[in-house]
């Protein structure tokens, strides 16, 4: 199932683990997972996307209305 609109921003408001992660001293390459997590999830918001529905899918991370994929 795809993240609708109101989701992506309802999880945007919960990733503050990037932040506290560095807070705690986690150095910055271990934190990469999550901030491309984040970056797809922005790139959703402003294109009026859907997340990919796989983790990890190759060549993409989100899907705009008309078929057109951005990674």
């Amino acid at each position: 199932m795809a993240l609708t609109q109101m989701l992506i921003i309802q999880s945007l408001e919960k990733c503050d683990l990037v932040r506290k992660g560095v807070s705690w001293g986690v150095p910055a390459t271990e934190l990469k997972h999550l901030t491309g997590r984040i970056g797809e999830l922005y790139v959703a918001l402003i294109t009026n996307g859907r997340m990919a529905t796989e983790v990890n899918q190759a060549d993409y991370g989100v899907t705009q209305a008309h078929g057109i994929t951005i990674g």
